[in-house]
């Protein structure tokens, strides 16, 4: 299935939507450039993506604290799995050179993730800033 931005996964938050929009546009360029065997693409990618987590984790953390958002350490600690995921898929990628296994294998994941996560903490975030 193809890591396709939905609406209806918007949270309300334009900065944070678009930094959605993004990364959903940047891991599908992962996944393809891991399945066409594109090495520098997927080194360009995998640098973005932890660049992109640390930014927006931090930004959306930021914003929750301001808020006082209850739920703020449950969400700082989905934001450190995701991280540790995505080094973890890192190295599986460095250690088999890039095998389609382990293209499906962080497909899968980062749809999942994606999905649940946007579904799930940011739309109650949403919901606690009232959008």
């Amino acid at each position: 299935m193809p890591l396709e931005w939905s609406p209806s996964l918007a949270v309300g938050v334009a900065e944070i939507d678009a930094d959605h929009v993004e990364l959903f546009h940047r891991a599908e360029r992962l996944v393809r450039a891991l399945r066409t065997g594109d090495r520098a693409g997927v080194e360009a990618l995998f640098t973005y993506l932890a660049g992109y987590a640390e930014r927006h984790f931090l930004a959306e953390e930021r914003l929750m604290a301001a808020a006082g958002y209850p739920r703020l350490e449950e969400h700082r600690a989905a934001h450190a799995r995701f991280r540790g995921e995505l080094e973890r898929h890192l190295r599986a990628h460095a250690r088999d050179g890039g095998s389609a296994a382990a293209g499906l294998a962080l497909h899968n994941w980062l749809s999942d993730w994606l999905r649940e996560h946007l579904a799930g903490l940011d739309r109650d975030l949403a919901l606690h800033l009232g959008r």
